[in-house]
C-alpha cells in the first residue's frame, strides 16, 4: 500500500512514519506543502491512499478540490489529521471530496482500521476499472456480435447458414466449435486482431472439414456453426485435438502479439432422427449446448 502524507509539522510526520512502522505498512512518501504534493503527482506518482493535515496552509479543502480533479486520484481516499476540528474546516473538507478523518492524537488501532477501509476501496477500484477496461475491450473487438468472417470457402454468415438449414437442408447434421478463451483474447486484442484470429480459426476447421462438405458460419462470442452431409469421420475429442496441433503453428505470432492462443473446443455431432423432425433452431440449440457437457458419442436429436 503507497501512501503519501501532506503535513507541515516535521514532528508529528516523524511520530506519523514510526507509527506506520510499527503497524508493517511501507515508508510513506511526504511533502509539507500542497504545491510539492501537486508537484509529485502531476508528475505521474500514484498512491493508494492520501494523508492530509486538515490545517495545512492555503487549506486542506482547497487542495482536495484539487486532487479531484487529477485523473488517476479522482477516487482516491484521503483521510483527514485534525486536532479537535472546527466543524466548518472539515466539513468543507469532506464536502470537497475527502473520504473520512482521524484525530492527530492518532490511536494505532483507530489508523490501523481507517487504512484498512482505505485499502479495501482501493482494491475495489482497481477491479472496477479491469473489469470496465475487459468489457470496453469486449464491445471494441465485437466479441458478442456474429461478426461475418469473409474471404473464405465454405464460410457463410449466420443468417446465411440458418436459412441453408431450414430450407433444404434439415437432414444434415449440425456441429458447434467454440474457441473456450475467446473473452480473454477479446479483451486483449484489437478489433483487427480478434478478427484475424476468428479468420485464422476458421480457416483450420475448413481445411480439416471442407473435403468432408463442412459448410461454417461465426455466430459470435467466439462460436462457430457448422453444417455437414454427415457426422464428422472423427470423434469430437479426437478432432479437437488434431486442429489444436495445427493452430498451434501460429503460437509465435500470438505470443509476440502477447495474446493468448486461441483453445479450440469441438461439440458433438447432433442430426434429426428418423421419425422425428427437429427444426432448425432447436438443432443448432442442442449442437452448441453440447459444448458446455462434451461427451465423444455421437447424438442424435429427435
Amino acid at each position: 500500500m503507497r501512501l503519501l502524507v501532506i503535513d507541515h509539522d516535521p514532528a508529528f510526520v516523524l511520530v506519523l512514519r514510526q507509527m506506520l512502522d510499527g503497524l508493517g505498512l511501507p515508508d510513506p512518501d511526504c511533502t509539507a506543502t500542497a504545491r510539492e504534493a501537486l508537484r509529485l503527482l502531476g508528475a505521474g506518482a500514484r498512491f493508494d491512499c492520501i494523508i492530509l493535515d486538515l490545517d495545512l496552509p492555503g487549506g486542506a479543502a482547497a487542495l482536495c478540490r484539487r486532487l479531484r480533479l487529477l485523473p488517476e486520484h479522482g477516487a482516491t481516499p484521503i483521510l483527514l489529521i485534525a486536532r479537535p476540528p472546527k466543524d466548518g474546516d472539515l466539513a468543507e473538507a469532506l464536502a470537497a471530496g475527502a473520504s473520512d478523518y482521524v484525530s492527530r492524537q492518532i490511536d494505532p488501532l483507530e489508523l490501523r482500521a481507517r487504512l484498512g477501509m482505505a485499502a479495501r476501496l482501493t482494491d475495489e477500484r482497481r477491479r472496477s476499472r479491469a473489469l470496465a477496461l475487459r468489457l470496453h475491450g469486449l464491445a471494441a473487438a465485437g466479441f458478442g456480435d456474429p461478426q461475418p468472417v469473409l474471404g473464405l470457402e465454405g464460410v457463410m454468415e449466420l443468417a446465411a447458414f440458418e436459412d441453408r438449414l431450414r430450407h433444404g437442408h434439415t437432414g444434415q447434421t449440425a456441429l458447434a466449435f467454440r474457441i473456450g478463451n475467446a473473452g480473454a483474447i477479446a479483451a486483449a486484442a484489437t478489433a483487427g486482431q480478434y478478427h484475424d484470429m476468428l479468420t485464422h480459426v476458421a480457416a483450420v476447421i475448413l481445411d480439416r472439414l471442407r473435403p468432408e462438405g463442412l459448410v461454417l458460419a461465426h455466430a459470435g462470442q467466439g462460436e462457430f456453426m457448422g453444417l455437414m452431409p454427415a457426422p464428422p469421420t472423427e470423434r469430437p475429442h479426437v478432432l479437437a485435438e488434431v486442429l489444436g496441433l495445427r493452430l498451434a503453428d501460429r503460437a509465435p505470432i500470438y505470443d509476440r502479439l502477447a495474446l493468448p492462443r486461441p483453445v479450440l473446443q469441438v461439440g458433438k455431432p447432433m442430426r434429426p432422427g428418423l421419425f422425428f423432425r427437429s427444426t432448425p433452431e432447436r438443432l443448432i440449440r442442442r449442437a452448441r449446448e453440447t459444448l458446455r457437457s462434451p461427451d465423444p458419442a455421437p447424438q442424435v436429436l429427435v
